[in-house]
């Protein structure tokens, strides 16, 4: 369950940092030529992109078809960012998992000593539309001396912007993001850039319905150039931490969001969510890949002349990294003193190479006693002795595995039991 949830972990950090990525290429681009709207308009990739995996799979997928016909289906990889060993999986996720709950903790903290002030700021803060279901405006104690009267009305108008845009509920998926990817520094870059974009784009909202109100909106920029903010997640500020040459120089770009540009924008989504979709359907994936194992097993314990042997040559069909175990008097949840269990991995390395790990245990309560691990050859015998001799008791157990790959298949390995 660990290693499958690990795996899904996984998966999202590299959608969303290919969706991150996309966005950085693109964005001095379409900001130069469609304007800040569509721009802030193109981050609804990265949600997109994060979906693709829960899309239904169609029975026959046409990439795969076309990259099998043309013999390319082993050089057309989506890419993976690499896996801990199973055994430390359970260890990574509770890390990951823990940082996720300490940077959600530390946002909730930031949210609530927002939320404890009210409508009224302390003097010296930026407006801010607070809130998620029932938003409402705050503004510092000192707005009025601060601002001229054409001064507010804009800033007003821009909050209700994001009122009618759901900025905060974007804020909020951001805010889910960096808490679940805590490590990665493209989230935290994407967020920042995410509420600079939502900024630049309201600006030429407002803009774009009064063009005549320009030099009051320039004015109310400058006049909040020192003004702090408090951080909390949930909040569409006025002031913010952009780049504050850059916002006013956009204000004389403020367009609005013309048709032209959604249908681009709506082409650019739906070209990378099925270009996504279908590169992740051009991957075989490893799991569902199987091997056969030939295994021949002898077991000897006791003293001379009072020796006892237990031996095997079972065949096994194992899925990729997932266990199979052999085991000789008992059975997995009901062990005996005189149990001995053995657990396979089985892991592709690629250029013909498998690596095998095996776990010995024995008794009742089974008992950790080994854990061998060696690579070798697809078809190649592997051999793993191990033992001891001494006057109150010896043991040997010799272990030959010979491993092959087979194609991809659904069969889950059975433990055995001898």
């Amino acid at each position: 369950m660990s290693e499958r949830l690990l795996a899904v972990l996984l998966q999202q950090a590299l959608l969303m940092s290919a969706g991150v990525l996309l966005i950085a290429v693109l964005r001095p681009l379409l900001l130069k030529r469609l304007g800040a709207g569509s721009v802030y308009a193109t981050w609804m990739l990265v949600p997109v992109l994060l979906l693709t995996p829960l899309l239904p799979r169609p029975a026959q997928e046409p990439l795969r078809v076309v990259l099998q016909t043309t013999g390319t289906l082993e050089t057309v990889r989506a890419p993976v960012l690499p896996a801990p060993p199973p055994d430390q999986a359970v260890i990574w996720l509770a890390l990951w998992l823990g940082g996720t709950v300490l940077v959600l903790l530390y946002q909730t903290r930031r949210q609530q000593r927002l939320a404890r002030l009210g409508g009224r700021l302390p003097a010296g803060s930026s407006p801010a539309l607070v809130g998620l279901f029932k938003p409402r405006v705050a503004l510092p104690i000192d707005f009025d001396e601060r601002f001229s009267p054409a001064e507010r009305e804009l800033i007003l108008a821009h909050e209700q912007v994001h009122r009618d845009r759901l900025d905060n509920l974007w804020n909020l998926l951001a805010c889910t993001l960096t808490a679940l990817h805590w490590w990665n520094p493209l989230a935290w870059w994407g967020a920042r850039r995410l509420r600079a974009d939502q900024e630049l784009a309201c600006d030429a909202a407002v803009l774009s319905n009064r063009p005549g109100a320009l030099a009051d909106y320039t004015r109310a920029l400058l006049a909040a150039h020192d003004l702090r903010h408090l951080g909390a997640p949930l909040a569409s500020r006025w002031g913010t931490t952009h780049p504050l040459v850059e916002r006013i120089a956009m204000l004389s770009h403020a367009r609005r969001f013309p048709g032209f540009s959604r249908a681009f924008l709506g082409f650019t989504l739906v070209a990378a969510t099925v270009f996504s979709y279908a590169l992740q359907a051009a991957e075989p994936l490893k799991e569902e890949r199987q091997a056969e194992l030939k295994l021949d097993i002898s077991y000897r314990t006791g003293k001379d002349g009072e020796r006892t042997t237990l031996s095997s040559q079972p065949t096994l069909h194992v899925r990729l990294s997932q266990r199979a175990t052999v085991m000789f008097n008992g059975t997995p949840d009901k062990p005996t003193p005189e149990s001995l269990s053995i657990v396979l991995i089985a892991r592709d390395l690629g250029d013909d190479r498998i690596e095998l790990q095996a776990e010995v245990s024995k008794g009742n309560p089974l008992t950790l006693i080994s854990r061998p691990r060696l690579i070798t050859r697809n078809g190649v015998k592997a051999l793993i002795e191990q033992g001891r001799d001494d006057p109150v008791a010896s043991e040997h157990l010799s272990l030959a595995i010979t491993p092959t790959l087979l194609g991809g298949g659904h069969a889950a390995a059975q433990p055995g039991t001898l």
